[in-house]
């Protein structure tokens, strides 16, 4: 039986879209909230409770409401929706960097966490057959596989946005209507700072108009840590722009017809900031890379070539595309792969679904 998800669709300002959000899916937000209230610090290995996090994360609070106040309205509309404290919700809007493995400039004295239960997503995209399909696998902590919401918004420039989430966080991953995908991974930089979090990073490249301008937005000056994003259109553009705090690399894979990313750093320009060997992500990458190329020279639909990347099991548990739970560890250590989904951006339909695709069936969704 598929794991079920709530949907919401809303328009308006950002505030009253995060406000639909936080009503709609009041009880998945709560729960996610008290998942990570109570599990915190073992998910940061001891180091941080929730509460001091809660602290710690005004620091992030100033930077996000300066650089990026459209998206600062819409968590705080998410809150009031949800009946619960800004600040809790920003703890969990700053996930990446409370649980990350790599020290914080200027975090004052708030040591680095232990590696985290999830972290293992995958982005792949194709451009073939006159078709421009983008997928992607979140992969993160157990609790958000039963407290996904499907996010269909439109802001008020009239740009909408598709895609699924987590209930407490805003929506990171997706496509547009002007036919532009983004779809981000995290990667361990060895510089990050305190600066604007990762989340409203990604929330902002997800409205953009165009590739260039959804790189603008990755780039922009003042970001917390790195990430990995990888942009799509309809003109088969397919780009890959890694970044940490303060450096950035471009590779454009458009004339390949396909591209993958997972959680390490490809460009040789960026090894110096890479803060983790990834055995694993390396795996995942090249299974993902072998199997496009095969099924684009095999002329495989795009769609189904892009959901069967996203189920592969191979070569083995530790390294699969399609995460599932290591049960014999707490809750806190469990990563899974949460949620699914499938652009295509030509026919402004999304593909997706709640948990490992392997088990739960896609819904679609037409814009």
């Amino acid at each position: 039986m598929a794991i079920p998800f709530v949907h919401i669709e809303a328009r308006g300002s950002y505030h009253e879209l995060g406000r639909a959000v936080g009503e709609g899916a009041r009880d998945e937000v709560r729960a996610a909230v008290a998942f990570f209230r109570d599990d915190f610090a073992a998910m940061t290995g001891g180091r941080l409770t929730f509460a001091a996090a809660e602290r710690a994360s005004l620091a992030y609070a100033d930077h996000a409401r300066r650089a990026l106040p459209q998206y600062w309205d819409e968590l705080e509309g998410l809150a009031e929706g949800a009946g619960l404290p800004l600040s809790e919700l920003l703890v969990l809007n700053c996930g990446e960097e409370f649980t990350c493995s790599e020290p914080v400039e200027g975090s004052h004295g708030v040591a680095p966490a232990s590696s985290r239960g999830g972290d293992h997503c995958t982005a792949v995209a194709v451009s073939s057959q006159g078709r421009h399909i983008v997928g992607h696998n979140m992969d993160w902590y157990v609790i958000d596989a039963v407290n996904n919401v499907f996010f269909d918004l439109i802001d008020p420039e009239g740009t909408r946005v598709m895609g699924i989430a987590g209930a407490p966080y805003l929506l990171m991953l997706g496509m547009n209507s002007h036919g532009v995908a983004s779809v981000s991974n995290s990667v361990h930089s060895t510089d990050n700072r305190l600066g604007v979090p990762n989340v409203f990073v990604r929330r902002a490249t997800l409205g953009a108009p165009s590739v260039a301008e959804a790189r603008a937005r990755g780039l922009l000056a003042g970001r917390a840590r790195g990430t990995n994003h990888l942009f799509a259109d309809t003109g088969g553009t397919l780009w890959d722009v890694e970044t940490s705090a303060t450096a950035s690399a471009f590779m454009d894979h458009s004339a390949a017809g396909y591209a993958a990313h997972t959680n390490h750093y490809v460009s040789p320009e960026m090894l110096p900031f890479e803060g983790s060997d990834h055995v694993e992500s390396r795996v995942r990458l090249a299974t993902a890379e072998r199997m496009l190329a095969q099924g684009l020279e095999d002329e495989e639909d795009p769609v189904d070539l892009v959901a069967r990347v996203l189920r592969c099991h191979e070569p083995g548990p530790d390294q699969a595309i399609c995460g599932h739970p290591d049960e014999s560890e707490p809750p806190a250590g469990q990563g899974m792969t949460v949620g699914s989904m499938i652009c295509d951006l030509d026919e402004r339909r999304i593909h997706v679904c709640a948990g490992p695709p392997c088990e739960n069936p896609y819904q679609t969704f037409a814009m």
